[in-house]
């Protein structure tokens, strides 16, 4: 099997020759070491195929088992199949494998997958079975092999499709950023149908590096094992970042934990302020699905400072017409790590992108004098109240600045006078009478909410990203 040195699959395959006993995989109580999983592909594979997997043809990975999702992301890129994990519980699955042209996947047998789909049993991947491992068939270097759906917040998700290029250049920035060693372990307890989740499983075999896989969120599990000083790395979202701080009372981490990779959505400034004061190592990140991950890093001596763009990322703000600007616009990413396009049956590539290698997102921001990402917030997401463009992130980065409040979302209800009616809802102790009051000295008055309801907590999905098209039905009715 001769394949580019760049290639994951030849990553994994030179960590198992330099390291075969150190672990790749760690999930509960069982460990993979490297050695074990590449003999563990070549067993895979030949079991699969025996049983219907289609080398080269696009598969889609239907578990509610991380540990199941992690070796068959492994094994498809091995066997040469562009993949697609997704969430079995997400209404629009169905409509992303049909979207994909798929037509085989890898499900546990408790969930149903389309007519007309292959099932190939995911509990096949528990064990390592006896007998010969196969060779590997893995895809060309630029052709479509991960199929990821975006996270957005609102409308029904694509899938973009990442090349081998991309995930192996977005892996090779974050290792050289993260200072990520083959001795190290990456804590992680994001989803796998997300790219955020399924970068960690890329990064680590480029360096050398093990995954702790944990199947589910749950804060003190997630402490308990950063106190076991073994836990280097971890990506979290604000969030979850806010449940463990809770948990532990603002305790600090062992020392060994070196870097905590905050990402998905804006971190606010009172929570970063918490945990850099807890001693946490925060590295605030901005990506995209389409970018295969983070694109901008804070650094590490001050993560208010803004992001810096990565090495072979170009980051470029535009206006509405796409050219560029000076001040906020649209965010222009161009790198090595900018998807082939939105995935389609045919597997054409360029939809979705400004021009090779280039995409402009929804995502507005600005770049100060040093050349640092500021992000605003989504395009859109702007609210007109008053005849006056308002963007709520904006009202929201000052809503952190309240005492009592600990998160903050700003909508808009139809108003025949105003366009929008400004409503902040907010959570935290702080009374809503309170919050009016310090409004009025803190923010201008066409910016300035005119209602402050408090609510328990603020609707996310599983990447800690606001869904603000639930927000007005949370606003409680007169």
């Amino acid at each position: 099997m001769t394949i580019n040195d760049q290639h994951p699959v030849a990553r994994l395959r030179a960590a198992a020759t330099s390291q075969p006993m150190a672990p790749a995989l760690s999930v509960g109580d069982d460990t993979l070491m490297y050695g074990e999983l590449w003999e563990a592909l070549g067993r895979w594979t030949r079991v699969m195929t025996g049983v219907g997997l289609m080398p080269g043809r696009p598969v889609a990975i239907v578990s509610r088992s991380r540990s199941r999702q992690a070796r068959a992301i492994w094994l498809a890129v091995f066997a040469g199949c562009p993949v697609l994990p997704v969430n079995p519980s997400h209404p629009s699955a169905r409509h992303l494998i049909s979207d994909c042209g798929i037509g085989q996947a890898i499900a546990d047998a408790d969930i149903d997958v389309p007519d007309g789909i292959r099932r190939l049993p995911a509990r096949r991947l528990d064990a390592i079975p006896d007998g010969p491992a196969i060779p590997g068939m893995p895809l060309g270097l630029e052709a479509p092999q991960l199929l990821v759906a975006t996270s957005g917040t609102a409308g029904a998700p694509r899938a973009a499709m990442l090349s081998c290029a991309n995930l192996s250049a977005s892996a090779t920035n974050t290792c050289t950023a993260v200072e990520l060693k083959s001795d190290d372990t990456w804590l992680a307890c994001l989803p796998l149908t997300h790219i955020a989740g399924i970068a960690i499983l890329f990064r680590c075999a480029t360096a050398g590096a093990c995954v702790r896989l944990h199947e589910h969120f749950k804060p003190e599990e997630i402490w308990h094992e950063i106190c076991s000083n073994s836990i280097s790395h971890v990506s979290l979202v604000p969030s979850m970042l806010f449940r463990v701080l809770e948990h532990s009372e603002d305790a600090a981490p062992p020392f060994f934990m070196r870097q905590a990779l905050i990402g998905g959505s804006p971190l606010s400034v009172p929570l970063g302020r918490r945990a850099r004061n807890a001693g946490w190592p925060l590295r605030e990140t901005y990506g995209m699905t389409e970018t295969a991950s983070h694109v901008a890093l804070a650094a590490r001596s001050d993560w208010k400072l803004g992001l810096d763009p990565m090495p072979d990322v170009d980051i470029m703000i535009v206006d509405e017409n796409g050219r560029p600007t000076t001040g906020s616009g649209r965010i222009r990413i161009s790198g090595p790590s900018v998807m082939l396009g939105y995935a389609n049956a045919g597997f054409s590539p360029g939809n979705g992108l400004t021009a090779e290698q280039t995409i402009t997102s929804h995502d507005l921001g600005r770049l100060d004098e040093d050349g640092r990402l500021r992000i605003v917030g989504r395009a859109d997401a702007m609210l007109v109240s008053g005849g006056t463009n308002i963007h709520p992130g904006e009202v929201e980065s000052l809503l952190a600045g309240c005492p009592g409040v600990h998160e903050a979302a700003v909508t808009g209800l139809p108003d025949p006078v105003w366009g929008h009616r400004l409503i902040a809802l907010y959570t935290g102790e702080a009374e809503a009478a309170a919050v009016s009051e310090w409004a009025q000295g803190a923010i201008i008055r066409p910016m300035r909410p005119s209602e402050f309801p408090r609510i328990d907590a603020l609707p996310r999905n599983a990447l800690g990203k606001l869904r603000r098209s639930d927000l007005p039905a949370l606003v409680p009715r007169n």
